[in-house]
């Protein structure tokens, strides 16, 4: 179809005449989907973009202007409707690349966690085994300084024993422990908070 009458068409569909707008989709529809293919090898992508080009034509006849050059107008939209459509393909792939990585990282953390807190609940559950097995004096001397973080000047004052004897009594507990724990040293240094 030569220019001149292709804007003949775009000038009768301005004016109300629909089945112009179906002779200028039957012209240019093919034209425009091998464009499409050259710009993007996205078949789908192109197809819809031919539909979106003519659709917006009918969504807008009242407020678009008439043009010298149909052929450039639809061509021109056509590219853009492309472009626009690859960008927010594109951000789609983006934000679900950034978000599987963040639902990964998230699992890997989340099974983190869990491995820590078995790994401290059994920890945790052997420590207070291996107390309950101590004197009660030693399970004292414990609380005294590991919860209540008392010094060995404090533990002796409240003992009535003298200072060295508060430490002496601390080692062997410790010995003590490490012993009824299989010699675990990791876990005895998690308890007393060197770790």
């Amino acid at each position: 179809m030569k220019e001149e009458a292709s804007n003949l068409l775009w000038t009768n569909y301005k004016n109300g005449q629909d089945d112009s707008l179906e002779a200028l989709y039957k012209e240019y529809a093919d034209d425009l989907y091998s464009y499409g293919l050259k710009i993007c090898g996205d078949n789908h992508l192109v197809k819809d973009c031919v539909q979106d080009v003519f659709i917006k034509l009918i969504e807008k006849r009242k407020t678009l202007q008439i043009t010298p050059r149909i052929h450039i107008y639809l061509y021109k939209s056509f590219r853009n409707q492309i472009l626009e459509k690859l960008r927010s393909k594109n951000r789609k792939l983006y934000i679900i690349t950034k978000l599987s990585k963040f639902e990964t990282g998230y699992q890997k953390h989340a099974e983190q966690l869990i491995i820590e807190t078995e790994e401290e609940d059994s920890i945790r559950k052997k420590l207070q085994s291996t107390i309950d097995k101590l004197s009660d004096r030693q399970k004292e001397i414990i609380y005294l300084k590991y919860t209540e973080g008392f010094s060995y000047d404090e533990i002796a004052e409240l003992l009535k024993i003298d200072k060295a004897s508060a430490r002496t009594l601390l080692y062997r507990i410790l010995k003590t422990m490490k012993e009824l724990l299989n010699n675990d040293s990791m876990i005895l240094l998690v308890f007393i908070g060197i770790l």
